[in-house]
């Protein structure tokens, strides 16, 4: 898959510095991989897999590689990287991901041991600033769940929240610690 931008001026238009980072940091090779994939347990080409569908399949693989980290295979990526000029690809290292977790259960300890939602319905909350990117957005919690955080390995708090008009999407979902309080607006 070739990557270029698509509009010549990235700094003006977020959608094609997005873009650009997912062919950075190799998320668009990723996605054409799977919507390619073909083997005897799995045929992309039959599936008809929607594009939502793909991005989900990446995020889980890469959920699955960090959880699948460990030294040995990180210091035969590292010698690679740096003796580049001397080996192929075909020597890197095989990765063997760790199978996914499925929670179908509440934890035991649920509610007696569990934190204290830090929102409630109706408070108003932003997503937590990115650096160099002030501009966030925020809404209104509609409700929230309590689930098992494959990214953090234990159970958290999570979110609905109605987006502001000015959003390009109506509703959203965010773990708690995603979110900071803002004080209260007029409901739009």
């Amino acid at each position: 898959m070739t990557c270029t931008p698509l509009f010549s001026d990235r700094s003006s238009d977020p959608c094609a510095s997005y873009q650009q980072a997912l062919c950075d940091f190799g998320i668009a090779d990723l996605i054409e991989t799977l919507s390619n994939f073909c083997d005897p347990d799995f045929d992309a080409g039959r599936m008809h897999l929607e594009e939502q569908e793909l991005e989900h399949l990446a995020t889980l693989l890469i959920q699955q590689l960090c959880v699948s980290l460990n030294g040995k295979m990180m210091a035969g990526y590292l010698n690679v990287v740096r003796n580049a000029d001397a080996w192929t690809i075909a020597d890197l290292p095989k990765l063997d991901l760790k199978p996914l977790q499925y929670w179908t259960g509440l934890p035991e300890s649920f509610p007696h041991q569990t934190s204290a939602p830090r929102f409630h319905d109706g408070d108003w909350v932003r997503w937590q600033p990115l650096p160099n990117h002030a501009q966030t957005d925020s809404g209104i919690v509609m409700g929230r769940f309590f689930a098992f955080a494959q990214h953090r390995g234990q159970w958290k708090w999570k979110y609905l929240i109605w987006l502001k008009d000015t959003s390009l999407v109506l509703t959203d979902t965010a773990w708690e610690e995603d979110l900071e309080s803002l004080r209260e607006e007029k409901y739009p």
